[in-house]
This record gives C-alpha cells, structure tokens and sequence, in this order.
C-alpha cells in the first residue's frame, strides 16, 4: 500500500438556490449538487445550462451572501443563490 502526503481529492456538496427567471429556466427553485473537489462557481452554472441564456439584467450569482464570479473556487457546504439582475431603466 502506498502513502502520500497528498490528500485524495474527493467531491463536495453545494446548496443551490435560484430565484425569478433563472428558477423557471432550471425548473427548481432549490437543489442539491455534488461537484468535483476542484470545482468552481463557473462549473455550477455551466451544470445548470443558464450561463449561455439571456436573462434581463443579466445574472447575479451569490456564495453564502458575498458576490462571487466564475472562476471562485467552492467549498463543501457553500451555498450558491443565482437570480437575474434588476433591470435598469
């Protein structure tokens, strides 16, 4: 057997909350993901398939209540929230 000072990468779990239209493209309000180890907040909406959509305003994405952008890094109980921004006039 061999030992490593290397820890074994293992995956993660995120809480994901959307609102308004984001929630009704994905079809859920709240869910569950696991992620790879090295995940980031771009893997997450990648996952979802709203990254490539149009929303008014644009999307706002959210870790654990601080703005976040696509390549932060994710933690195992992170939670993600992603909602489109106010439009502006």
């Amino acid at each position: 057997m061999l030992f490593t000072d290397r820890p074994i990468a293992s995956g993660m779990d995120v809480d994901v909350r959307c609102y308004g239209e984001v929630a009704a493209a994905v079809g859920e309000r709240e869910m569950s993901l696991t992620l790879d180890a090295d995940a980031t907040l771009g893997d997450v909406v990648a996952k979802l398939g709203v990254g490539e959509r149009a929303f008014s305003g644009g999307l706002v994405v959210m870790v654990n209540g601080r703005h976040a952008g696509a390549e932060d890094g994710l933690e195992d109980g992170d939670t993600v929230a992603l909602s489109q921004a106010p439009m502006r006039e």
